[in-house]
């Protein structure tokens, strides 16, 4: 699979920059190169195939951030799908809702979400994406059982986080080093009522920013 990068407008991708400079203080060349080499690392058409969407499909980004997967999953959809963009952080939410206007993302739908809950509409979901978010999440369970609640019979769930250098640690340990191990989570998607699909261990290898993805179903 091709990653496709959207063109709605030519000021989308300048806002985005300008808006992380400022709040970030570094070089527009420098926040370019970011992005372009996290597309190199990131596997998103693997990600992608994972989740098992295509065109009209609807999908949640949970912990979108900076939208860097809802840009990907907004194309990936297509004018008849749906995405649900979900964060809790003020800052968040505002760049989400400049990114979907300034890059024309008509598909997109912000959600300010809370701790406990995702605030996704019940069974409408064919896929929801979580990408190192899971370890922030205070919650864990309740946010779980409304992303269960979100999707449809058989829909999946994806999500990715980083490796936590020492998975000895306990959870708490591991998420006040913003990390959590893939056998910390594993059981809790278990208990919350997903069926493991797949697993792997170093989805993404990259020296201290390696990731692990699970994939699971409703």
């Amino acid at each position: 699979m091709t990653i496709r990068r959207r063109s709605f407008t030519p000021h989308g991708p300048s806002w985005l920059i300008l808006c992380v400079l400022l709040t970030a203080g570094l070089q527009p060349a420098e926040l370019l190169a970011q992005r372009n080499s996290r597309d190199d690392w990131q596997r998103v058409p693997d990600v992608i195939a994972a989740l098992a969407v295509s065109e009209g499909s609807r999908v949640a980004d949970v912990g979108a951030g900076d939208g860097y997967f809802t840009e990907h999953l907004s194309l990936e959809v297509g004018p008849t799908g749906r995405v649900f963009a979900v964060d809790v952080s003020d800052r968040a939410l505002r760049n989400l809702r400049r990114l979907v206007e300034n890059d024309g993302l008509v598909n997109v739908e912000v959600v300010r979400g809370e701790y406990d809950d995702p605030k996704l509409p019940t069974e409408v979901l064919d896929a929801v994406l979580v990408v190192n978010a899971y370890h922030e999440m205070t919650e864990h369970e309740a946010m779980l059982a409304g992303m269960l609640r979100a999707l449809k019979p058989g829909g999946r769930l994806v999500m990715l986080d980083h490796v936590p250098s020492d998975p000895s640690e306990t959870r708490d340990e591991q998420i006040s080093d913003h990390d959590i191990g893939i056998d910390v989570v594993e059981p809790e998607l278990r208990a919350a009522g997903f069926q493991i699909l797949e697993r792997h261990e170093r989805f993404v290898e990259r020296g201290r920013g390696n990731q692990w993805m699970l994939v699971a179903r409703r």
